[in-house]
């Protein structure tokens, strides 16, 4: 499947094999073993007005620009290599399994949590001692 960086990791859960850019934050768990990688040569600023409010520090924000006969390749790859194919999707199931266990969420969401609370804890009653 191609899909966006939000549904790789349910697709990779159920074992099949994804097709996507190798670039950004999916880099932390995907790599050329476990997908079906399209190799990034070029970015572009994400517009100021695109769908989510980018935070006044943030304006610099790249996604990655690919390439349509990159993706079209990788597909036919995959068309013609259907057995490889499969065995990337379930190398990228387990894969999935091994990281994203319901205990490493959950210590993962627990940490995080503490994280946000602790921010906006400092936010509401800044340090007067810096």
């Amino acid at each position: 499947a191609v899909v966006s960086t939000q549904s790789t990791g349910d697709s990779m859960a159920v074992g099949v094999p994804v097709i996507v850019p190798l670039w950004g934050g999916v880099t932390e768990y995907l790599n050329e073993d476990n997908c079906i990688p399209i190799q990034v040569n070029e970015t572009e600023q994400i517009p100021a007005n695109f769908w989510w409010e980018l935070k006044k520090d943030e304006k610099n924000h790249q996604w990655a620009k690919v390439k349509v006969d990159e993706i079209q390749r990788r597909l036919r790859w995959a068309f013609h290599h259907q057995q490889e194919a499969q065995e990337v999707g379930q190398r990228g199931k387990i894969s999935v399994w091994e990281r994203w266990t319901r205990e490493k969420v959950a210590l993962y969401s627990a940490v995080r949590f503490t994280e946000i609370a602790e921010t906006i804890l400092k936010r509401k009653h800044p340090d007067p001692a810096s």
